[in-house]
C-alpha cells in the first residue's frame, strides 16, 4: 500500500517531467499543473491498488496523457461556444486566414516527416522544449533527439528548395 512518505517521494521524483509532458499536451501551464495534481490525488485515493501497478512511471505518464486528452476535448467544446459573431471580428478574419494558411503549410511539411521525427520537431520548435527535456520525456538519448532534429530540418530544406 502507498504511504504518505512514498507518495511525496514519487511526487518529487516525477512531477517536473510529468508537468513538462502535460504542458506539451495541453499548452497551458495552469491546466497542466491541475492535471498532474489530479493524477497524484487519484493515486492517493486509490492507494490500496498501488501494489498492482507494475511501472509507476508508465502509470503516471499514461494517467497524465489520458487526463490531458480529456481536458483538450472539454476545451474544444467550450471554445465553439465562445467564437465571436459580430462585425468587429470580421476585420480580424483576414489575419486569421493568413495565419491559418501558414499553419496549414507548416502542417503539410510536418506531415511529411516520419512520426518520431515529427514528434521531436514539434516538441523542440513549437513547444520550445530543450533537447534534454525531450530526451527525458521520450526516454531517448540526447544524441538521438539531435539526429532526429537534423533529419527534420534536412527534409524541410529539401522540400522548400533550400540547399
Amino acid at each position: 500500500m502507498l504511504t504518505n512518505t512514498h507518495l511525496r517521494q514519487l511526487y518529487d521524483e516525477h512531477q517536473p517531467s510529468l508537468l513538462s509532458f502535460a504542458i506539451y499536451l495541453v499548452g497551458s501551464r495552469e491546466d497542466a499543473m491541475e492535471i498532474v495534481n489530479d493524477v497524484y490525488v487519484s493515486l492517493w485515493q486509490n492507494r490500496h491498488t498501488y501494489n498492482e501497478i507494475r511501472s509507476i512511471k508508465s502509470y503516471l505518464f499514461s494517467a497524465v496523457k489520458n487526463r490531458s486528452i480529456n481536458q483538450i476535448k472539454k476545451k474544444k467544446i467550450e471554445v465553439t461556444h465562445l467564437w465571436p459573431n459580430n462585425e468587429e471580428s470580421s476585420f480580424r478574419a483576414d489575419a486569421v486566414v493568413d495565419e491559418k494558411d501558414h499553419k496549414v503549410a507548416l502542417e503539410n511539411l510536418m506531415n511529411q516527416l516520419p512520426p518520431k521525427c515529427r514528434q521531436i520537431f514539434v516538441m523542440s520548435r513549437i513547444d520550445e522544449l530543450s533537447y534534454a527535456e525531450i530526451a527525458e520525456l521520450l526516454d531517448l538519448s540526447i544524441k538521438t533527439v539531435e539526429n532526429q532534429m537534423g533529419k527534420a530540418l534536412k527534409i524541410f530544406r529539401k522540400k522548400m528548395g533550400i540547399t
